[in-house]
């Protein structure tokens, strides 16, 4: 008589195998779910919390599972993993389960797999995902696709001592900050050819005027009219900042918000736009370790002070196996170790991330830091996430040469959109 095995089962015995294997000196390597993580959330990170974390909650979920999950790095250049891994779904060669950038998520969604039924076994809830996450769960369509499990937002970080009250509009800061720029402390932001210079310094300035960055037909909606309007005036807060001289034009240099740490270190900044991730890691730079109490948080300021936005980012997990099994495994390992309750309560404070499920922040194992309940205040009232366009890279590839352009000096706010909308296609 033949037994047919299921999947789950051979992965079963592929494990048992392994660890008979280990005993008796025999080399065989079970085979299992491949489970793709950038190189940092990945076992082969540099920081050996979170690698202490992957090796402790893995080890303990193949022996309790009898899945083997067999672990594939991508590329540390996130952009070109991202196109690779777009490139492998459509032709079905994606891992089983991956790690994909949330704001490109957008254009997988079509070949990841539904995950709805395991979303409800695991015990989760989709309205516990902040309202701005939810669309990259759904991909725009009726099903779960995919899990968010680490999230970050925007803000206006002001030193306290120069800037006791923050700024609300451009008018104000500008005003603030003039005769502070004249005794060497700036403001600053990244204004340089990067999706991070978009996403922190342009995108909120135009969303805040009430406009989408593209229309029902998935055009980009700043071509004419209010939405070329709203997008020159984002582009000419840029301008303004140079001109008056409260923003150095090396700004132009900065491609992510890191790359202002080291002004903010060495005491030249009265205020910047940056991640919410840097302020533990400013603290940590700092010599005398006090950047909470030295410096506050605000929204970003508007150019009406009326509506304040601001871009949340992160990553999420997306299955792809074509085998019903090998998605239940891939997504109980990413669920336990990334996105329930425990698992994203340990990640993200292994790693120094928001949370993107709201009830995770009561979580006692979730250790937070001075500025976590305004990150949370801002993720819930202003933030909103890039759009899954199929245009959209297009378009910020166009409005970074934009940006970097204005920051320089070399370029007014008009005529570096117009020269954006001839370049995009």
């Amino acid at each position: 008589m033949t037994v047919k095995l299921s999947r789950r089962e051979v992965l079963r015995l592929a494990v048992l195998g392994g660890a008979a294997a280990t005993v008796t000196g025999c080399a065989a390597a079970p085979s299992g779910v491949t489970w793709q993580a950038i190189p940092s959330y990945s076992l082969q990170g540099t920081d050996p919390k979170r690698v202490d974390y992957l090796r402790s909650v893995l080890d303990a979920f193949q022996a309790e599972s009898g899945v083997a999950i067999a672990p594939a790095v991508t590329s540390a250049d996130t952009a070109a993993a991202m196109a690779k891994l777009l490139l492998q779904a459509s032709q079905g060669r994606a891992p089983d389960v991956s790690q994909v950038d949330g704001y490109v998520f957008g254009r997988m969604a079509p070949y990841a797999r539904p995950i709805t039924s395991q979303v409800a076994a695991a015990g989760l809830d989709v309205d516990d995902w902040f309202p701005s996450l939810r669309p990259i769960m759904t991909g725009s369509g009726p099903d779960v696709r995919s899990l968010p499990f680490t999230t970050d937002v925007r803000v206006l970080y002001h030193r306290k001592d120069l800037v006791p009250t923050p700024p609300s509009t451009w008018d104000e800061l500008i005003a603030v900050a003039r005769p502070l720029a004249e005794q060497g402390h700036a403001v600053l932001f990244p204004g340089g050819r990067s999706e991070g210079a978009v996403a922190t310094t342009l995108w909120p300035q135009y969303w805040a005027q009430g406009l989408e960055l593209f229309d029902a037909s998935g055009e980009p909606a700043f071509g004419s009219g209010p939405g070329y309007a709203a997008m020159r005036d984002a582009l000419a807060v840029v301008e303004r900042c140079v001109a008056e001289g409260v923003t150095p034009r090396r700004v132009a240099t900065f491609g992510k918000e890191d790359d202002l740490n080291s002004d903010v270190v060495a005491g030249r900044v009265a205020m910047f736009i940056g991640g919410s991730w840097q302020a533990a890691a400013l603290n940590n730079a700092l010599p005398t370790g006090d950047f909470f109490d030295t410096w506050a948080v605000a929204p970003i300021p508007s150019i009406s002070g009326e509506r304040h936005v601001t871009t949340a980012g992160g990553w999420v997990w997306a299955a792809f196996s074509d085998d019903p099994e090998e998605v239940d495994a891939g997504i109980d390992w990413v669920v336990r170790a990334y996105v329930g309750d425990d698992g994203m309560a340990a990640w993200c404070t292994a790693g120094g991330y928001l949370p993107p499920r709201q009830s995770v922040y009561s979580n006692p194992a979730y250790q937070q830091n001075p500025f976590t309940p305004v990150f949370r205040d801002h993720l819930a009232a202003y933030s909103r996430t890039r759009p899954g366009a199929r245009k959209y890279l297009a378009v910020s590839n166009s409005l970074q040469i934009a940006l970097s352009s204005v920051a320089s000096g070399t370029t007014s706010a008009a005529e570096a959109l117009d020269q954006a909308l001839d370049r995009i296609v």
